[in-house]
């Protein structure tokens, strides 16, 4: 019905994974790619990964291993044109808890090995990633999440 109404304005929504609390859908991907494939202008359907949601759901992206299993599934369901923001963030509760609960940057049960591989991914080197950790009033906390993450990715300070 939104994307009925908002024909010809150019936008989209991205659907995002989420931890599975309760009876909420989306914790699978399979669910986003019924949800995608389940309407008229597939198009303006894309997807947001969250990395505590994921983890929580049960992806395994800790290890080099669980990463590339992962991102390969949702390759395969989702498809990587249709990826368009990560939520990045770890996680405070573990592997399949179900329980959204964001952490900074490795200070978490994913660990820093996930945020590592993540960031130095060619293939989502022009994809937004939203830093969503605990906030503080000075963001002394973004200010540190973001450092660790422009390192991970190799990026040098002058």
């Amino acid at each position: 019905m939104i994307l009925k109404k908002t024909d010809g304005w150019g936008v989209g929504i991205a659907l995002e994974t989420t931890a599975g609390q309760g009876t909420a859908l989306g914790h699978i991907f399979e669910h986003l790619c019924r949800i995608m494939s389940g309407v008229n202008a597939k198009e303006r359907i894309k997807a947001c990964l969250d990395s505590c949601h994921i983890f929580a759901a049960g992806y395994d992206i800790g290890t080099p291993e669980g990463y590339d299993k992962v991102m390969t599934d949702f390759n395969r369901l989702i498809g990587f044109d249709r990826l368009v923001c990560f939520h990045v963030n770890d996680s405070k509760k573990g592997l399949g808890s179900r329980v959204d609960r964001h952490e900074h940057i490795g200070k978490g049960c994913i660990g820093k090995k996930f945020f590592e591989l993540l960031m130095k991914d060619k293939r989502f080197k022009n994809i937004p990633k939203i830093i969503e950790t605990p906030k503080d009033k000075d963001t002394k906390n973004d200010k540190m999440n973001l450092a660790l993450l422009k390192k991970m990715a190799g990026y040098t300070t002058r």
